[in-house]
């Protein structure tokens, strides 16, 4: 999985799936939601990284990431370690069906 880490604008087209670091009441953050999903992509919003379900990234090769406030490199940090569990999880799971 490639992560991409910036504005919307600036994240490349294949990050189809986004995410939105910050609060649920960033006005800021409800408008690139709703950007995002007229272009077609897949937007979450979340304020933990105990929010992230691997559901939202089977098959997915890019994720974009967008931060709606500063102070918050320590949630980055642990959306990070997540997306990193779940895209090891997704590999052992390719390659140990492989064998069957």
């Amino acid at each position: 999985m490639t992560i991409h880490i910036g504005a919307f604008g600036d994240l490349p087209p294949e990050a189809r799936t986004i995410l939105l670091l910050g609060s649920r009441s960033s006005d800021h953050l409800r408008e690139i939601m709703r950007i995002a999903e007229f272009k077609g992509r897949v937007a979450y919003r979340i304020e933990t990284d105990a929010e992230l379900q691997p559901r939202w990234f089977d098959e997915v090769e890019t994720v974009g990431i967008v931060i709606g406030a500063t102070g918050l490199q320590a949630l980055v940090d642990r959306v990070l370690r997540r997306l990193e569990q779940f895209s090891a999880i997704q590999t052992q799971g390719l390659l140990g069906g492989r064998g069957r």
